[in-house]
């Protein structure tokens, strides 16, 4: 244990919470350093446990006070953050990231998704859970790519790599499951936008989408 990940999590508490706490707390890889329930005590809590690796906050703390994610990044720079929020997209989530979120997941998401999440920001990566994702992509307004009316052929391959970036695997963990090498999927990337037209990979996602490649 001396050697697990040191995790602050604030939230209000309810017997949700305190229920997927429990199943976490049987974790090797994890500890938890301090569990709060009011915003008020996030500060002091971070202040006293600079060792901590992941704060899980509970996105009502945020939602009035956008710079408030920013602050807490000063008091602990070094620190991950993976916000928890309801199902329901809010255009909160693209700005919390910006402001210094690594991740965002729903407050529903059962104890495998959560611990992914973790593990996944913990190694660097960010992450948005597939239901807020989808969302957000929804948000987006549609851009026509190519001819009107043409749509873009993506081949198997193409598409398991579509399906996995969106499910948040890093280009090492799409190797590793399609049993290939990184350099692979950057190239497969490339050729992703190349096809496309798009200015990025969740741009491709979106047209993937539209087309129900992806469904």
């Amino acid at each position: 244990m001396e050697n697990s990940a040191k995790i602050i999590w604030a939230s209000p508490q309810t017997l949700a919470r305190d229920g997927i706490i429990a199943l976490l707390d049987q974790e090797p890889d994890f500890t938890f350093a301090e569990i709060v329930s009011k915003r008020e005590d996030i500060i002091p809590a971070l202040s006293t446990r600079p060792a901590t690796n992941l704060l899980v906050i509970d996105h009502v703390f945020l939602e009035d006070d956008q710079k408030y994610l920013a602050t807490l990044k000063k008091i602990a720079p070094h620190i991950k953050v993976l916000v928890l929020s309801g199902i329901e997209y809010d255009e909160d989530i693209l700005s919390l990231m910006k402001s210094g979120a690594d991740g965002y997941i729903v407050n529903e998401a059962n104890k495998d998704e959560l611990v992914f999440a973790i593990k996944h920001i913990l190694s660097g990566n960010t992450y948005i859970c597939t239901a807020l994702y989808l969302k957000v992509l929804e948000s987006m307004a549609a851009v026509d790519f190519g001819r009107k009316g043409q749509a873009v052929a993506f081949s198997p391959r193409e598409e398991q790599i579509l399906k996995l970036i969106l499910e948040g695997y890093s280009n090492q963990e799409i190797a590793y499951q399609l049993f290939t090498n990184k350099r692979t999927i950057l190239k497969y990337r490339e050729s992703l936008l190349q096809k496309t037209g798009a200015p990025d990979i969740g741009t491709v996602i979106r047209i993937a989408l539209q087309q129900g490649v992806l469904n």
